[in-house]
């Protein structure tokens, strides 16, 4: 699913989709006419209808929840990066209290973090990995961090502020590259793929004397369950895809002389 998304556009995808249930619910419709007779005749339609309004509303209700939690995660995920990102240009601003060869030596270490983040990690991100450059580049800022030898008390209290913030961002980065793995529980899906053939199918077996009229029903319940689990699967990849967090909270501000 991660491939698709990075290499399909969305809008193609939803459009597929589309493409794909009108043929199975016009295929459908036609066995279901041609071999329950019945279902032309519009056999206990009230009934039907009313179980499949029911049937609808709770799938409706499961889908749209799911679809928050990811959206939830969506977000979560952009102000997780936030949060790194501000917690490196914090260290930034530390560091000129710093003595002058040590701060410039962490300076110097956390641009080279942020660029091997946005130019090298991200990408790799996109495919639900870090990067092994990018991982060097936060060991070379402790590295520079252990060379700073603080004399003064506001030294030190910048140092030690600094160090925080450094770990923030290293907590941040662990966060972040756990979203970036994305994906929904393999229980999840199973329940809403089964589902949605559920809907979808009874929808086809509630007939009508009318074939248009028969497609009709299946057709919107069709349109509407792929078009939300296509922006579910997007969403549940929060650096791939289309709809993917992007790295401008470390280009813009003070961290923004780094690349």
């Amino acid at each position: 699913m991660r491939s698709l998304l990075n290499n399909v556009p969305l809008t193609v995808m939803v459009a597929a989709a589309f493409v794909l249930v009108v043929g199975v619910v016009l295929v459908g419709v036609w066995l279901v006419r041609r071999f329950i007779p019945a279902t032309r005749e519009g056999f206990h339609a009230e009934i039907s209808a009313a179980v499949l309004g029911v049937v609808a509303a709770i799938f409706g209700l499961l889908l749209a929840f799911v679809i928050v939690i990811a959206y939830e995660n969506y977000l979560d995920a952009q102000t997780n990066a936030s949060r790194e990102a501000d917690a490196l240009a914090s260290i930034v601003r530390d560091s000129d209290a710093f003595p002058a060869a040590g701060g410039a030596a962490v300076r110097d270490a956390v641009g080279g973090y942020v660029r091997s983040v946005v130019t090298d990690e991200w990408p790799a991100m996109r495919e639900g990995n870090d990067s092994d450059d990018a991982r060097a580049g936060l060991n070379g800022v402790f590295a520079a961090f252990r060379a700073v030898e603080p004399r003064t008390e506001t030294e030190r209290a910048f140092y030690d502020d600094a160090v925080r913030k450094l770990n923030d961002a290293l907590e941040a980065r662990r966060d972040r590259i756990e979203f970036a793995k994305g994906g929904l529980p393999r229980d999840i899906v199973l329940l809403l793929v089964f589902c949605s053939i559920v809907i979808v199918g009874y929808a086809m077996v509630a007939g009508s004397p009318s074939y248009a009229f028969h497609v009709l029903g299946p057709l919107a319940i069709g349109f509407v369950v792929a078009a939300s689990l296509i922006v579910l699967a997007d969403l549940s990849y929060p650096f791939s895809g289309d709809v993917a967090v992007d790295p401008g909270a470390f280009s813009e501000g003070i961290l923004g002389q780094f690349l």
